[in-house]
């Protein structure tokens, strides 16, 4: 959870990812960092928006661009610094109280399957909500008794360490074999 945007109306998560570098990064300090040099009031917005939507408002409809996914009811949608302005941050909404923020960009084309960029992260999602919604279903996750929380196994994958502990043991086993 994040706990900077979170607050007693709603819960934001991200997705956490290896960087290029080999260090553990998020999807949300992605978009920080790709777009704070060239779309800086923009992503200002952006960020007052979520400290808003954890304290005062929650993760109501009307901040989203929803049915951004191409399944029916994937959840996936699209959070805006003002409807005016193209700057997008893809998110799976699972309700009024929780959302995982994933990246985005600006959104220059009629649709996002016409910008590389925007379909990479619009699938991003759409895999992260698939993942989530599965364990929901199979109760490896749960959503708290009071809305604001994700409880149980929150790893979309297992955890980078423990894959690559898992491939050097791999690597190993076919070396004495």
């Amino acid at each position: 959870m994040l706990e900077l945007y979170s607050g007693e109306m709603a819960s934001l998560y991200t997705v956490m990812v290896d960087a290029p570098s080999g260090a553990i990064t998020t999807k949300l300090d992605q978009f920080i960092k790709k777009y704070r040099d060239t779309y800086p009031k923009e992503l200002m917005d952006i960020v007052r928006r979520l400290k808003s939507l954890g304290n005062t408002t929650g993760c109501t409809e009307n901040f989203f661009k929803l049915d951004e996914g191409l399944d029916h009811n994937d959840l996936v949608c699209a959070l805006y610094d003002v409807p005016e302005i193209n700057l997008r941050l893809y998110c799976t909404r699972l309700s009024d109280q929780i959302t995982i923020l994933g990246d985005g960009g600006p959104k220059t084309t009629r649709t996002w399957q016409e910008d590389k960029n925007l379909e990479r992260e619009v699938h991003a999602m759409m895999n992260v909500s698939k993942i989530v919604r599965a364990k929901i279903r199979n109760g490896d996750l749960r959503i708290s008794a009071d809305g604001l929380r994700l409880e149980g196994d929150l790893w979309i994958t297992r955890p980078p360490i423990q894959q690559r502990t898992d491939t050097k043991k791999d690597h190993d086993k076919e070396a004495d074999a």
